[in-house]
């Protein structure tokens, strides 16, 4: 296993003995420019525009529900009186699509990202694994269906709520 740590210009150096020092390796991507770091400050994690989009379709549906209920990997809802726990996932940090997680669709910082979605998708993997050993439908649903495609999402809903209610 290599031993590594940031030296003070922020490099990578790995160790080549017992006492850390080594040969030092350039970052493999670039600091984010202002603009991007500012606009990364302002992505939400709780009360997105896409679970209140979710809540709009629950709500419609009469379905009784907690935001946000405490288990592993955070889910956005759990449906009250059934084991049912849902996800709202964005097609882009859930690695979705083939040219983010193949770097395509990356002009800077290809290796950071692919590897940050694919670690995101090992991840979900991981959750969902673990939720459904201890007992819990874990129900995954991506932004495009939840903000435009209403309908699917309603009739999955039903179908799920059916299966576990009858």
């Amino acid at each position: 296993m290599d031993i590594w740590r940031f030296s003070e210009d922020h490099n990578i150096v790995l160790a080549d003995n017992q006492e850390g020092t080594g040969t030092k390796m350039k970052q493999h991507f670039e600091k984010p420019s202002k603009e991007v770091s500012e606009r990364m400050k302002r992505v939400r994690s709780r009360d997105t525009g896409l679970e209140k989009a979710m809540e709009e379709i629950l709500n419609s549906l009469h379905i009784s529900y907690e935001k946000q209920p405490d288990f592993l990997g955070h889910p956005d809802f759990r449906i009250k009186g059934t084991n049912v726990l849902i996800f709202c996932d964005s097609s882009f940090w859930h690695g979705r699509r083939e040219s983010e997680i193949t770097g395509e669709a990356f002009k800077k910082n290809r290796e950071f990202w692919t590897e940050k979605l694919m670690e995101n998708k090992k991840r979900d993997q991981r959750i969902n694994r673990s939720l459904r050993k201890d007992g819990w439908s874990v129900q995954r649903f991506w932004d495009t269906d939840i903000l435009k495609r209403h309908d699917k999402v309603k009739n999955r809903l039903r179908r799920i709520i059916n299966e576990k209610s009858g």
